[in-house]
Formats: structure tokens, sequence, C-alpha cells
């Protein structure tokens, strides 16, 4: 069950990129919907993996470190499809759309990219930066990034969208990072 776990989790890490590309491709005419279900692929993969990794005997150093650059890897991949489909559903009901917007300052859409430029990537590496943490074993590391990223951001988030934004994909973002450490933890112990 052990190595049934590493492999979902790997699994978890290959899909979240390949659902990644394929719908960020289609961003302005993908909808809400098809984030949710790209998003819903890698959350099954890995809680069926810690699952999984729950059942199983704890694994052996060799498998452990290919569990945690698995972790790593779903971490970030994952987390921007997580991110993003929780980004969209806030979107919800309040009938502005990332599309409605024609001044270029999305100051409404709190699923719009441009509300905080660099989104996508500084989410990257803040999901590198928990899943490094957690794994160094170095969990106080979380208010370090979380307060960097926050004293970064700052200016922008006088801003509603942009400080929804920021809140929704922080959270989002952290909470999918600590639940792809999550596996690793399952199949440690």
């Amino acid at each position: 069950m052990t190595v049934a776990a590493v492999v979902l989790l790997a699994v978890a890490g290959v899909a979240g990129a390949v659902a990644w590309y394929a719908v960020e491709h289609r961003r302005p005419g993908a909808s809400t919907a098809v984030w949710l279900a790209a998003a819903a692929v890698p959350v099954v993969l890995a809680g069926t993996a810690t699952l999984f990794g729950l059942r199983g005997s704890p694994a052996g150093e060799g498998l452990l470190n290919v569990a945690r650059a698995a972790a790593v890897v779903a971490a970030v991949t994952g987390g921007s499809l997580v991110a993003t489909a929780l980004l969209r559903v806030a979107d919800r009901g309040t009938g502005v759309t990332s599309d409605d917007d024609t001044t270029g300052d999305a100051s409404e859409a709190v699923s719009d990219p441009r509300t905080l430029r660099g989104g996508t990537s500084i989410g990257a590496l803040e999901r590198i930066a928990v899943a490094v943490t957690l794994l160094a074993g170095w969990p106080e590391g979380l208010a370090l990034v979380l307060g960097v990223k926050g004293l970064g951001r700052y200016p922008e988030l006088r801003r509603p969208a942009a400080a929804e934004r920021f809140i929704i994909g922080t959270l989002a973002s952290v909470l999918w990072a600590v639940a792809a450490f999550g596996v690793v933890v399952a199949v440690q112990t």
C-alpha cells in the first residue's frame, strides 16, 4: 500500500501539471466547472494516496525520498489548479468575470490574474517554500513564508478584489501544499 501511495502522489503531481497546462491555455474560455474538474484530479489522487499511506507499513528511506520529491511537485502543480478554481468560485454570483474588464484595471474580478500580477509565479514559489519548510521539519518557517508574501503584496492590497484574491489564493495555496506534505507523513508512519 505504501508504494501505491507514493505512486499516486507522483501521478497527482504529473496529472496536476498536465491538467493545469491544458486548462491554463484555455483560461479565457475555461469555465469555473472546468477549473473545478481539473482541480479535482490531483485532489482525489492525493487523497487516495493519503488513505493508502495510512494503511501501509512505513516507507523505507529511498521510497520516502521519492515521496518527498513527489510532494513538492504535487504541491506546485496541484496548487495552481486548486487556487485558480477557488478564485473562479469567488467570482460566481458577483456578476463580474475576468472577461468583463475592459479597462485593464481588473479591480473587480477576483479571478483575473491581472488583479495581482505575478500571482501564478509567486504562488508556485510559495508552495515550494511551504513544502520544503515542512519537509525540513521547520513548521515555524510557514510564518516567515507568509510574512514575506504579505509584506511584498502590502501596497497592492488596498483594492478589495486584490485583498480577496490574496487571501483566497494564499490560503488555497498553503493548504494544498500542507496536504501534499501530509501524504509524506502518512507514508512514513
